[in-house]
């Protein structure tokens, strides 16, 4: 039998050389569109394991969304890199097939860089306003916030800018004691007239002591002698915590910085939100909480004092400053009232033989009385109850003949309509600067979590590399040319607040 012969001619040999060469360079072509696209896909997997590693501390307590760099490690990131090169490569490695097979659309993720980087502390806490302003928006109707906007602009509009009530009272106290010493002496420097003015005097005293049970503008001196806080709030009633040391804290110590740079526009409406998220995740003085660092949060915001004690005076003395302003309104447009007041300070300066000071001692008398109304407005608050930024004739609390007794005692169905203590701290909060209340709010979160806020990461911007190997072009031989491998180059942005 005769074996069959074959051969091939270098012709032919040279087609199908070129036909598997375009076959190859076709399937590689297609791999690497293939890799191209899994790089894009893998830095998606580094993004997503970063955003999976919040800080679980925070985001339990205030809902924040941030990345906590290790202590000591900015600038840099390394860990930051590290996650996310870790999370590709781990995720490569699940992927590859069964017993070792190749896969042919592998890529490995040579280098990870993060060029820049935002913390939360940057701009003095805009990247949490920021967040912060978010999650409320996400949690109030439109229809709503607007609402809340609108109460907020006219309530700032009622508020009204007026002197020192207290110091008012005390000067027309002055004035009417210097006439009384005047009187007295007067008395004395000659006989014929101390038997005339004491006749004078003795007809006006009881006219006095009908009209007064008790002197307003005493009162008003025996306030300042006693302190405002007996009255208002006694003192084994405040809480004793405070804060050790607060050079330690966001708003006074050197901070780490990150250089994303982005921009912060501040606007109204953003402004409310932020004080919307502070009123809903800190504490005040009527819903004191005991495991945080202060029981009085929203009050450490508004005055910023180490203590609770100070900054709830802090917050009282700006409540009064505020009630005065608006019972002072009042007192000049109730026509009945300014007759109360003009019937006493008649009878004070009758007393002494002085009607010429009755204009001062009246404004004086309106000015203890608007200050008492004040003192009962802020009680009421303290204990619960709710104040009226203007109030009509039914809510008026004080009587001006026995400012001692009123103050202490309050009609309960005043107590329902008006603004609550947490409304009033709202009203507070807009005086103080936005920037001013991301530092003291980010220095109870430290307080109460044990974060830093300065290595809170908020948002990157990432650049990838990523490295893969020829294998079609392998089985291709063009000259001396070999290929190493195919590199990839990526850039992406992260950021916790979503924008």
């Amino acid at each position: 039998m005769r074996k069959a012969g074959g051969s091939i001619t270098v012709f032919l040999a040279l087609i199908l050389t070129s036909v598997f060469a375009a076959v190859f360079a076709f399937l590689e072509a297609a791999r690497v569109s293939g890799l191209s696209a899994n790089a894009k896909v893998s830095v998606m997997q580094a993004r997503d394991a970063v955003l999976a590693s919040y800080d679980r501390e925070i985001y339990k307590k205030y809902d924040l969304l941030f990345w906590q760099s290790p202590q000591g490690e900015l600038p840099g990131l390394c860990s930051l890199e590290s996650l996310q090169q870790d999370a590709v490569e781990g995720n490569h490695k699940e992927s590859l097939l069964p017993r070792g097979n190749y896969y042919v659309l592998g890529v490995h993720l040579a280098e990870v860089r993060i060029p820049r980087y935002e913390l939360a502390s940057d701009d003095e806490g805009t990247p949490f306003r920021r967040q912060a302003c978010q999650i409320m928006k996400e949690s109030l109707a439109a229809d709503a916030l607007d609402t809340v906007l609108d109460w907020v602009r006219n309530a700032q509009s009622d508020r009204n800018s007026t002197p020192d009530l207290e110091e008012q009272a005390l000067g027309a106290l002055d004035n009417l004691e210097q006439a009384e010493q005047s009187f007295r002496e007067g008395q004395s420097s000659s006989t014929d007239d101390h038997s005339g003015i004491a006749e004078e005097s003795q007809s006006l005293q009881p006219v006095s002591q009908a009209e007064i049970s008790e002197n307003p503008l005493e009162w008003v001196k025996k306030v300042r002698q006693n302190g405002i806080f007996s009255i208002i709030l006694p003192e084994e009633e405040m809480s004793e915590k405070q804060i050790e040391d607060l050079s330690s804290c966001v708003e006074r110590r050197r901070l780490c910085a990150g250089n994303y740079a982005r921009g912060a526009g501040s606007t109204e409406t953003g402004k409310l939100l932020f004080h919307l998220y502070l009123d809903k995740y800190f504490y005040d003085y009527c819903e004191k909480s005991t495991d945080q660092a202060l029981d009085y949060e929203l009050e450490y915001m508004i005055t910023g004092k180490g203590s609770d004690r100070e900054n709830l005076k802090g917050v009282i003395r700006r409540l009064l400053a505020l009630r005065e302003a608006s019972n002072l309104v009042y007192l000049e447009k109730s026509s009945e009232k300014q007759e109360e007041a003009h019937l006493i300070a008649s009878a004070l300066t009758s007393a002494v033989l002085s009607p010429e000071l009755e204009p001062v001692v009246q404004q004086g008398i309106l000015a203890a009385w608007a200050y008492a109304e004040s003192v009962s407005d802020v009680r009421i608050l303290l204990e619960g109850g709710k104040v009226s930024l203007l109030k009509t004739d039914e809510q008026w609390n004080t009587q001006i003949t026995n400012l001692s007794g009123t103050v202490y005692t309050n009609d309960a169905a005043s107590r329902k309509k008006g603004l609550s203590y947490a409304n009033y701290l709202q009203l507070l909060l807009w005086a103080v600067p936005e920037k001013k209340l991301s530092c003291r709010a980010m220095d109870l979160i430290e307080k109460n979590t044990g974060v830093q806020m300065d290595r809170m990461v908020s948002a990157a911007e990432c650049a990838y590399t990523f490295e893969a190997a020829p294998l079609f072009w392998n089985m291709v031989t063009l000259g001396n040319h070999v290929i190493g491998s195919y590199h990839f180059e990526e850039d992406a942005e992260f950021s916790f607040c979503g924008e």
